[in-house]
């Protein structure tokens, strides 16, 4: 018998006390003060840990909830470092200034969004991270917006909107492994199904973004003196060829799926070498950037500012906000008090769009307050397994919405880790891009609408084979 069964699932009452202190506390330090978040989410788990252990749960108990959310997520933090050093010796050695220069020489400002936007979703797609595609390309394209003129929030939504769609859409993501493997669908199924919300969505935010570009021509606002990024660029940098020999190994490592960690590493060697040997950069120098940044000392300080970012320091208040949130979740998790939370919410489930919108919000909650988006997809995909076999709906419905409400408005949620990282690698601040990362929000409703109208929602009698080839 599991500890859950052990013990009764908390009243919502006692689940409420920590989840409205930390709305409270977030609402004071994010939004009043500007100030971070990391205290509001270690003072949520705490109140967390004080609540469970009230109802009879032991310290072990708590402990072990934090111990196993953290231990699930170290490949990631450690994905996270290494993105940080990737940045800076890219920088460094001019392979991102060099795909900048490519780019305001080939690129227009009205054109530019929709353009970065599906450029984002094909590296995404190709290599399965959008982390992978924001530090890098993102950060390259971030570049050639303040050359173009185009406004960086604006860019930064695009960049996410891109990034995301490929993740989601591509075999070699993990939580698009992990979504489909909680409830025993096929991958490719999965990816299929989910299809008929994302490519909907994609081509409405093509759409807008295109809009948006040609208005921003119109007004004028795309007047960027392109000429200051190149020629600064070509005053700081040693462009060469060779420069672009680096990228294409890290996506050729990623296709070929050499695991995340040894092929970002391959390239930060890549990218040190680089220096060293085209830049002609200092051991001791190299080293510096990789821990605590690039900094650019040249005469134009727009230039400097642009081109100094990176290195491992830059990712430590991501990781320490990754721990709080994962503590947070993790005693939330094992005490039964996201349980408890699901719970209380199935009286409302009536509809298939009911249904539909009830698990897009449930996720949503959670990726709020559990700041972790494969709790978001985990949790509410156990809870509402049932729900969907009594509806006779075939699961892979369930996996499409969970991606849809857990996955995608990761980067959305100012605390969330996808979030911290979006603005540690582009340095703008989530409340400035979310309005513009349009397929983010766009997928959930679209997600909701299809739940009600009941397209695409396929059920079990539309298939002849037995109940597990069906959800297949």
């Amino acid at each position: 018998m599991s500890e859950r069964e052990e013990k009764k699932t908390p009243p919502l009452w006692l689940v409420l006390i920590p989840v409205v202190i930390v709305g409270i506390s977030l609402g004071f330090s994010v939004f009043l003060y500007d100030a971070e978040p990391h205290f509001s989410l270690l003072l949520g788990a705490a109140t967390a840990g004080i609540c469970a252990y009230a109802w009879g749960y032991k310290w072990s108990d708590i402990k072990d909830g934090f111990k196993r959310s953290i231990s699930r997520t170290v490949p990631s933090l450690i994905i996270l470092l290494i993105i940080g050093m990737l940045i800076s010796v890219w920088i460094a050695s001019g392979i991102v200034p060099a795909l900048m220069y490519i780019g305001l020489q080939i690129f227009v400002a009205q054109w530019f969004l929709p353009l970065i936007l599906f450029f984002c979703c094909i590296m995404a797609l190709i290599t399965g991270s959008s982390w992978s595609t924001i530090g890098t390309i993102g950060v390259a394209a971030l570049g050639v917006s303040e050359g173009l003129g185009v406004p960086l929030h604006i860019t930064t939504g695009a960049i996410v909107s891109g990034s995301f769609f490929g993740d989601k859409l591509s075999p070699m993501s993990d939580t698009t492994n992990l979504t489909p493997s909680v409830l025993g669908v096929n991958l490719y199924e999965h990816i299929k199904h989910m299809l008929y919300t994302t490519i909907p969505a994609l081509f409405i935010t093509a759409i807008i973004f295109t809009i948006v570009g040609f208005m921003l021509d119109g007004n004028g606002n795309n007047g960027g003196d392109v000429s200051i990024y190149t020629e600064g660029i070509l005053e700081n940098f040693i462009l060469s060829p060779w420069l672009i020999i680096p990228p294409i190994i890290v996506i050729a490592l990623i296709i070929s799926k050499v695991p995340a960690i040894p092929s970002l590493l391959s390239g930060v060697i890549l990218g040190g070498l680089a220096y060293l040997l085209l830049q002609g950069g200092t051991m001791g120098e190299l080293l510096t950037a990789i821990h605590s940044g690039y900094v650019l000392e040249g005469p134009n300080e727009e230039i400097n500012e642009l081109f100094s970012r990176g290195g491992m320091e830059s990712m430590y208040h991501v990781v320490v906000l990754a721990m709080f949130a994962l503590i947070f979740g993790g005693i939330m998790n094992k005490t039964g008090m996201l349980h408890s939370i699901v719970l209380s919410i199935t009286s409302i489930i009536s509809s298939v769009g009911n249904l539909t919108l009830t698990v897009l919000s449930t996720s949503l909650f959670i990726n709020i307050f559990g700041a972790n988006q494969y709790l978001a997809v985990i949790l509410p995909g156990q809870m509402f397994e049932e729900c969907y076999r009594d509806k006779r709906l075939k699961l892979k419905n369930l996996t499409r919405t969970l991606e849809a409400g857990g996955t995608l408005t990761s980067p959305l949620i100012p605390w969330n880790s996808s979030a911290v990282f979006v603005y540690s690698a582009l340095g703008v601040p989530v409340i400035a891009y979310a309005p513009y990362a349009f397929l983010c929000w766009i997928t959930f409703i679209v997600a909701a609408v299809w739940g009600y109208a009941g397209i695409t929602m396929q059920k079990l009698e539309d298939c002849e084979g037995d109940e597990e080839e069906c959800n297949q």
